[in-house]
């Protein structure tokens, strides 16, 4: 190859890495209630709901990092400040459920980390040992992944406890851990964060405004460690890649 080739290419591999790390970087907020914001008793307009959502857009906002929430589902337009309401949150689902449509909304929406808090609808049906739906949303991703030949970082919510279910999200969210990490072995980009602890509650299920606000800290802190990871990586590629060109 000749010298002008190379450093033809080497100077396009540094313009892609460069766009790759500026990016915008797409959000999927994924899951039921929790993720769409209801609650029981609830009388709001949709306009007004926004759950964990508005608080992690303010904190991502004010990180500086490009971002765009993709969601085929919107609500929280009337709030203030303004956040970017898209997301897919459906109440009353289970992971059984969100398996059923998750990959066709991957389609649409083609997101670079998924949110995905689920579970909770599942104490009302099913065994917290039977981890099928959870292992199907998963297989779900794996399959868009290898469809479409991208990557997605899937952060996994351990769920918000339920105090009236007793141990019945305790017992899944081990199982859950179980999962995650036999899937990271097998290399899955799987982040596991904690939701159990988030105990401030407006209807012993759903979270107050200020234990939305504990889950945005949560998932803000795992994304921007992401981020920072994606940088690093690129950085690392680019400083030898660089130096090259310099010889």
């Amino acid at each position: 190859m000749k010298i002008s080739s190379i450093f033809y290419t080497l100077s396009l591999f540094l313009l892609l890495s460069f766009t790759t790390l500026h990016a915008t970087i797409k959000i999927m907020p994924l899951g039921d209630s929790i993720t769409w914001d209801w609650y029981y008793y609830d009388s709001r307009d949709d306009s007004e709901r926004h759950g964990y959502r508005n608080h992690l857009w303010y904190a991502l906002q004010d990180a500086k990092y490009d971002v765009d929430f993709v969601g085929t589902q919107s609500n929280g337009s009337a709030i203030t400040p303004s956040f970017d309401g898209n997301n897919e949150g459906y109440t009353g689902y289970t992971t059984y459920q969100i398996a059923d449509l998750v990959y066709s909304k991957l389609q649409q929406t083609s997101p670079d980390i998924i949110l995905l808090h689920i579970g909770t609808n599942d104490s009302m049906y099913y065994s917290p040992s039977d981890m099928s739906g959870l292992e199907h949303i998963l297989d779900e991703v794996d399959r868009y992944e290898k469809d479409y030949d991208t990557q997605i970082t899937l952060i996994l919510a351990r769920i918000v406890d339920i105090p009236k279910a007793g141990s019945w999200v305790s017992t899944f969210n081990t199982a859950l851990d179980s999962i995650a990490a036999s899937r990271i072995s097998n290399g899955d980009d799987i982040v596991v964060v904690n939701m159990q602890g988030i105990s401030s509650l407006i209807d012993g299920i759903h979270p107050t405004d200020s234990g939305y606000q504990n889950m945005a800290t949560i998932w803000f802190n795992a994304i921007e460690k992401i981020i920072q990871e994606k940088r690093d990586e690129i950085a690392a590629t680019l400083i030898p890649v660089y130096g090259l060109m310099q010889q």
